[in-house]
């Protein structure tokens, strides 16, 4: 699979609901988009588009982790960009996606009006990240920067993401994060 042990029973279940709202979406003309923000070397990215089958962006402000991430596929295109100011249109994909990157954003509220604002109508955001505030990730050295399930909320909230949904991990350490445009 290509990702980190902690992270494979959230990365799984959010391929799974990837594939659920293809299926319900089934368009016809143009292959779902998904951004991948903070894709570091494109581990997620490279996974999601060869298991979901849709187009995926991966964005990262790190020209280092681009040009490694562009080494390992061209069925993936990744450039370097800031979550909080990003250049794509107003609904340009139907996904945006995350994976342990939020807490290292260095304002993750602008990042996430700004995944909204190139959503389409009825996308959907999902992040996986560190659980804060509890004690399996409080030794953490970004342990401050970490978001509690209800500052997390709070946050896709202002950003005007709706029907939120949080799922942690077995060992409480990850969490599912998930909301709709």
């Amino acid at each position: 699979m290509g990702v980190l042990a902690n992270e494979v029973e959230l990365v799984t279940e959010l391929c799974e609901r990837l594939k659920r709202e293809k299926e319900k979406t089934k368009s016809k003309t143009a292959s779902l988009k998904i951004l991948d923000i903070g894709c570091g070397t494109g581990k997620l990215a490279v996974y999601l588009s060869e298991e979901t089958g849709c187009a995926v962006t991966g964005i990262d402000p790190v020209r280092a982790n681009v040009e490694k991430a562009r080494m390992k596929t061209s069925s993936v295109t990744f450039e370097v960009q800031s979550a909080e100011e990003l250049t794509f249109a107003t609904n340009t994909f139907d996904f945006a996606v995350s994976l342990k990157a939020l807490h290292e954003i260095q304002n993750p509220r602008e990042a996430l009006r700004e995944a909204r604002r190139v959503l389409k109508e009825g996308g959907k955001i999902f992040i996986v990240d560190w659980v804060g505030g509890v004690v399996q990730t409080s030794s953490h050295a970004h342990a401050k920067k970490y978001f509690s399930s209800e500052r997390i909320k709070e946050a896709l909230s202002e950003a005007g993401f709706v029907n939120l949904s949080i799922k942690p991990n077995k060992e409480g350490e990850l969490m599912l994060c998930e909301g709709g445009r």
